[in-house]
């Protein structure tokens, strides 16, 4: 078997390999001689079921997996899967619990552009949330532009071509102050200001995944409240603008109304810091 030059990162977060909708719906669809990164970021080690193996060798599938069960920041593990598969010339990241369609994985053999931004269905309702650019869903195939492009990070396609861009210009794609929140966004801001500096991207939604959104559960919990937090507060710091400061002053004061106080305190500290905590952690 040749080596792959497609490689495809799949992120687990406390589910077994066997549980992963992501894993499952790809072995269903027809799609081989690729490699995928299995990445376990915790918080219990897993390994793979004989099924799972049977799969992969049928389908022609070189493997990887990978035990880190200290929940690496997002950021810093999409740019490391990138590093290590210098060979590779397109990269896909997934998350757990994406459902693979046989448009997507068409997109995936052919992919000839810069940035597959595949539209994110939800589970839940059967609607288009993403991507949105300036300000519009896109419900259809088409060609985008980057400035005021945004999506989520799974489903993403990357080619080689705008790695070596990034490159060139002495910048990770994704922004490492970032753990969670903000790190899919971090490589749209970045593309923004590349493109500013006159280099082109070619980048294109032409395939759809169905995924669990947190924004379309019915309640926001702690955790996820005070993530949004440290992403904005980091944002702020690194990514600044007038509007930006006055809404950081405003939210400032509505938590401190609401005696949020633990919210409060995060926004200022992560704001001066410049990072999430658990970047903080990463050498």
């Amino acid at each position: 078997m040749d080596n792959p030059t497609t490689v495809l990162l799949i992120v687990l977060f406390n589910k077994k390999p066997e549980d992963s909708t992501t894993l499952l719906s790809l072995l269903n669809c027809e799609i081989n001689n690729i490699k995928i990164v299995i990445h376990n970021n915790g918080p219990e080690l897993v390994v793979l079921s004989e099924n799972i193996l049977k799969s992969f060798k049928q389908k022609q599938i070189q493997y990887e997996l990978v035990n880190f069960v200290s929940n690496k920041p997002l950021s810093v593990l999409y740019n490391e899967f990138i590093d290590s598969n210098p060979s590779c010339k397109v990269f896909v990241l997934l998350d757990d619990d994406s459902e693979i369609t046989q448009s997507y994985a068409e997109s995936i053999k052919n992919f000839n552009h810069d940035l597959e931004v595949p539209r994110i269905v939800s589970k839940k309702d059967g609607v288009i949330y993403y991507p949105i650019s300036n300000g519009k869903i896109i419900t259809h195939d088409a060609s985008l532009n980057v400035i005021g492009t945004h999506s989520i990070g799974s489903g993403l396609i990357i080619s080689r071509n705008m790695i070596s861009q990034f490159k060139s210009n002495k910048i990770t794609l994704f922004d490492e102050n970032y753990a969670l929140y903000g790190v899919d966004v971090s490589l749209f801001r970045r593309m923004w200001l590349l493109t500013k500096k006159g280099i082109n991207f070619k980048v294109k939604t032409s395939s759809s995944i169905l995924h669990s959104l947190s924004r379309t559960e019915a309640k926001e919990t702690d955790f996820r409240r005070l993530e949004r937090v440290i992403d904005f507060a980091i944002t702020v710091r690194h990514y600044p603008t007038f509007r930006s400061y006055l809404s950081f002053c405003k939210r400032l004061l509505i938590q401190l109304s609401k005696m949020r106080f633990k919210d409060s305190i995060t926004m200022i500290t992560v704001f001066l810091r410049g990072k999430h905590p658990r970047c903080s952690k990463v050498k």
